[in-house]
């Protein structure tokens, strides 16, 4: 799963120019907001065609609408958001109420206690958001809704599933690796150029990962594969069968398969269909990971 991941994004003819448009995005990002939204909508983008099982080629730049991209990023900013100040609250509360009582007791044990209180429950919660929030943004993938991110059902079935668990480990471990590619590139002027794009790759592995454990884990609580809606594409923009199509990953609205004759599924009939592969072929190039394959978490 991790080795899938990291090579998501390498997928593809056009992966160079997809890599450099992500990477150039979220170098914008670290000056200007916006930049860094559409970055975000992005990743979510990949998180949705994972957890539909298009794993045949990541998103391409051109298919979508920015506008919506950026608007859905902001969505999942304010999630994040959300649950950072719940964090943060939950932190100072208790560090603020004991440390209040020990500047008013003139006691400096006291205060000290409220700051050891304090690293222990920032160190719980940061855990906690770690393995809450792939399940939130799993969640507002799923329906397209920020209430869905805060559906204390989901989240307490899904949260604790091993399944999810294990992915969010091994986002983790992507994390790290991404982290050591980028530290050592770091060391030079020229390597430091091409952080952002391997930071780019990094974070497309861990909502791919994201993605896949939230579809396996919420099938395994709840006996169905997620659904989910559709992306921000272009309204004149479609998605073919296998989640890629044509250069840039789109084609006409409408342009697919425009047989009007009975031929079969193997093009044998009087059809005008543009392709030869048959129907299992197909299938087969849209499925994504083997959802059969009981080690792909192992």
């Amino acid at each position: 799963m991790i080795e899938d991941a990291l090579r998501y994004q390498t997928q593809g003819f056009d992966w160079v120019e997809r890599v450099l448009i992500g990477g150039g995005v979220l170098f914008l990002g670290f000056i200007f907001l916006v930049p860094l939204l559409t970055f975000n909508g992005y990743m979510l983008e990949v998180m949705r065609r994972v957890m539909d099982g298009k794993t045949a080629s990541p998103p391409e730049w051109g298919e979508f609408d920015l506008v919506d991209t950026t608007v859905w990023g902001l969505k999942h900013g304010v999630i994040v958001l959300v649950f950072s100040v719940a964090l943060f609250l939950l932190v100072g509360i208790p560090f603020a109420l004991i440390v209040g009582v020990g500047v008013a007791a003139d006691v400096g044990a006291i205060s000290l206690l409220g700051a050891l209180v304090a690293g222990v429950v920032y160190l719980v919660g940061t855990l906690a958001l770690a393995v809450v929030l792939p399940v939130a943004t799993g969640n507002f993938v799923r329906t397209g809704t920020i209430g869905a991110a805060f559906d204390v059902g989901v989240l307490r079935r899904v949260v604790t599933n091993r399944t999810m668990l294990t992915a969010v480990l091994y986002a983790f471990i992507a994390n790290i690796i991404i982290g050591v590619v980028s530290g050592a590139l770091g060391a030079t002027i020229v390597g430091y150029l091409a952080v952002p794009f391997v930071s780019f790759a990094g974070q497309s592995a861990i909502f791919y990962i994201w993605a896949g454990g939230f579809a396996d884990a919420y099938e395994e609580e709840y006996g169905e594969r997620p659904t989910v809606p559709a992306g921000p594409l272009k309204p004149e923009v479609t998605v073919a069968e296998d989640g890629a199509a044509g250069k840039g990953g789109s084609v006409p609205a409408g342009a697919g398969d425009t047989g009007t004759g009975t031929g079969t599924s193997t093009g044998t009939g009087t059809g005008t269909g543009t392709g030869n592969a048959t129907d299992s072929e197909a299938t087969e190039s849209q499925s994504g990971p083997d959802l059969n394959d009981d080690r792909r978490w192992e």
